[in-house]
């Protein structure tokens, strides 16, 4: 299907612009840190020109974090029918599933989802590297966990972002084994949220209403698909889905 392209929303600007700076701003505290030998033999020359330094050296690394959060996403948003548009059901089956395709108060359409304690997963084509990702989401009596799953290569290999019932988590699966980079308690929002996660690189972050919740690192993944996990008993509904692409 063909690929739909959109502008980014001026919130999705700004938060990819906060995961940015911070990633790129820890990603610099190392080598800082392995120089800081080198340029104490420059301080002598003038405090001024070793501000003057530090200040160049953060001028770049906001302007490249304002050039990757200006450019484009891809988004998803629930058609006429379930299961049609850019976002795709990989796993599960969509007849127990019971898919339904309503409009929202606010007239955006909603597709909801029951689950019978089995999972689902619904994904974008194609494959990214380094990526932001938002998902705005409501649960009806759901018992599991939602997640943003990324760098999905098969059911067995892939990155996420999680929230439960009890805790919101970022982790790895790893040929089948499951690893947490970063846990903290949260509870299941009661009315819609917005779910986001960062990758960037070693560095990935998840957010719960524009909230930092969990920063974790691991090892840099080969490219992969990105898009939704449900796992548990209840219904979900889901109004839409925002990916984009970053460069470093």
């Amino acid at each position: 299907m063909k690929t739909i392209k959109f502008k980014l929303s001026w919130l999705t600007s700004c938060i990819l612009l906060l995961f940015l700076a911070g990633t790129i701003t820890s990603c610099s505290t190392k080598k800082e840190s392995e120089e800081h030998s080198e340029e104490a033999g420059h301080h002598d020359e003038g405090t001024e020109e070793g501000h003057g330094h530090n200040g160049e050296e953060g001028d770049q690394h906001e302007e490249g974090a304002s050039m990757e959060s200006a450019g484009e996403s891809m988004m998803w948003m629930p058609g006429d029918q379930p299961f049609t548009g850019m976002l795709k059901l990989a796993e599960g089956d969509a007849q127990q599933l019971a898919p339904s395709v309503t409009t929202d108060n606010d007239g955006a359409k909603v597709l909801t989802l029951t689950l019978s304690g089995d999972k689902a997963i619904l994904l974008f084509d194609g494959a990214l590297e380094n990526l932001g990702a938002n998902l705005q989401f409501k649960t009806d009596g759901f018992q599991g966990e939602v997640a943003i799953v990324h760098h999905y290569t098969d059911a067995s290999n892939y990155d996420f972002v999680s929230i439960s019932n009890a805790a919101m988590e970022l982790g790895r699966m790893q040929d089948g084994k499951k690893s947490v980079l970063n846990k903290e308690d949260k509870k299941m929002p009661a009315d819609w949220a917005t779910l986001t996660v960062s990758s960037a690189g070693e560095h990935y972050k998840g957010l719960l209403n524009e909230e930092l919740v969990n920063h974790g690192h691991g090892e840099t993944r080969a490219a992969g698909q990105v898009g939704v996990m449900l796992n548990g008993k209840g219904k979900v509904m889901l109004k839409m889905m925002e990916v984009m692409n970053l460069t470093e």
